[in-house]
């Protein structure tokens, strides 16, 4: 049987909700509506709390280095590093929009803000601006491709090399955010591109190599009750958790239908989601505390 259990919850939830959730080296960072970002232990055990913001934080985002980013509805994007502490927050930019969505692919920062321009960042120096049009909920990047989701359709963009902000739509494929790019690597290239459909309680799972042109592997409709809210994945699984107040998870990604891992249910609305080590899972739900979930 599918077995999945609360491990470990947070000793202090944050002021409002939890919004956010990323993982790197054994630490947990949550960032939540009281504009704070908080650093645990793998067992959620509070190590410091950085005074990052002055609102509510909407992404974050941690690169191969283990530097974080985060940014607010004050239209702030700032940073930290090792070993996070609040001398060490600075701030990258400031800017009118909101940006809803950050990825990190190696040393690229990607954001993308309410008014559907995605900005490349190396070294924290911008690198191009493309302006594709609709607003970005949720955005990846891998090599030359941008992928980017509102509500009705998954756009991947192809970027013009040696080109300004030049890019051509390459792929559109119905769904909703937020998307998340998964699987085994395969030359520098995550193997699965997973996101719900457009009902948004359904899941679906595409091939994302270049040989297999973004077939569908499968399709999972109503596996939520309400709208997921957040999705991650690592090598061999998937997860994903929505305003039914439950995480699942789903392994056996290659099969035509993926085998369940299990659910826990938190209690309240889960925000976002993000892959630990050993099938555990960090939640931030709305209710302020960060859980870990552990799927077996």
């Amino acid at each position: 049987m599918p077995d999945a259990r609360i491990e470990f919850t947070s000793s202090e939830p944050h002021e409002g909700d939890a919004t956010c959730v990323a993982y790197f080296n054994n630490q947990l960072f949550s960032g939540g509506a009281d504009g704070k970002i908080r650093v645990w232990s793998a067992s959620l055990q509070l190590l410091r709390t950085l005074n990052a913001h002055e609102a509510y934080i909407y992404c974050m985002a941690v690169n191969e280095q283990g530097k974080l980013y985060s940014s607010s509805c004050d239209g702030q994007v700032k940073y930290t590093l090792p070993p996070y502490e609040d001398a060490s927050v600075q701030e990258l930019f400031r800017c009118d929009d909101a940006i809803q969505a950050m990825y990190c692919a190696g040393p690229v920062l990607y954001t993308g803000d309410d008014k559907g321009v995605v900005t490349t960042w190396s070294n924290d120096r911008m690198l191009f601006k493309y302006n594709l049009v609709e607003e970005v909920k949720s955005l990846a990047g891998e090599q030359q491709l941008i992928y980017t989701v509102r509500d009705l359709d998954v756009v991947i963009s192809v970027i013009v090399e040696g080109k300004s902000g030049k890019y051509s739509n390459k792929m559109v494929i119905p769904g909703k955010s937020p998307l998340t790019l998964l699987g085994p690597l395969v030359e520098e290239k995550r193997t699965y591109l997973a996101f719900p459909d457009r009902t948004g309680m359904g899941l679906q799972l595409f091939n994302n190599l270049p040989q297999h042109k973004f077939s569908k592997v499968w399709h999972l409709p109503q596996c939520h009750d309400m709208i997921v809210n957040s999705i991650c994945g690592d090598e061999d699984h998937l997860y994903s958790g929505g305003y039914d107040n439950k995480v699942k998870g789903w392994t056996d990604l290659a099969a035509k239908q993926p085998t369940p891992l299990g659910e826990v249910d938190v209690g309240s609305c889960v925000n976002s989601i993000c892959c630990g080590a050993d099938n555990c899972v960090y939640i931030a739900s709305s209710d302020g505390f960060i859980r870990c979930a552990k799927f077996v």
